[in-house]
């Protein structure tokens, strides 16, 4: 599954491409605001990203309203602390996950929100 991350912290944008690699998933990218994640988007595909709530509350949820009003729309999960997540919820956000969540918790909600594999959908599509 192809993740295109935001974040304008360096130190969680390494931590996050570093975790989701090992677990087989492609960071495609790193972004660190708004507008270079969407020119990034227009030209990857990614199948889900993911928003740094500290980003700045604006631009995580313009980057909902984006993703959500595309010809092919990509689920955003928006990562934050507990303190901000009613806030974050309102945006409409795919998912939303809390940086001191156990790291499982990032991997669930990306394969919830993500499209299937395609050896699952070719299976589902036998049974």
């Amino acid at each position: 599954m192809r993740v295109l991350l935001a974040t304008d912290r360096p130190d969680l944008g390494h931590a996050l491409s570093l975790f989701l690699s090992v677990r087989r998933l492609d960071v495609v990218d790193v972004v660190d605001d708004l507008d270079r994640l969407l020119q990034r988007a227009e030209a990857l595909y990614p199948d889900v990203v993911l928003v740094d709530w500290r980003l700045g509350a604006a631009a995580a949820g313009q980057a909902v309203v984006d993703f959500m009003h595309r010809d092919d729309p990509t689920p955003v999960i928006i990562l934050g602390t507990t303190r901000e997540r009613a806030q974050a919820r309102r945006t409409g956000g795919a998912a939303y996950v809390t940086l001191g969540d156990p790291p499982d918790s990032l991997l669930a909600a990306i394969h919830e929100v993500g499209p299937e594999p395609a050896d699952a959908a070719i299976n589902a599509g036998n049974a």
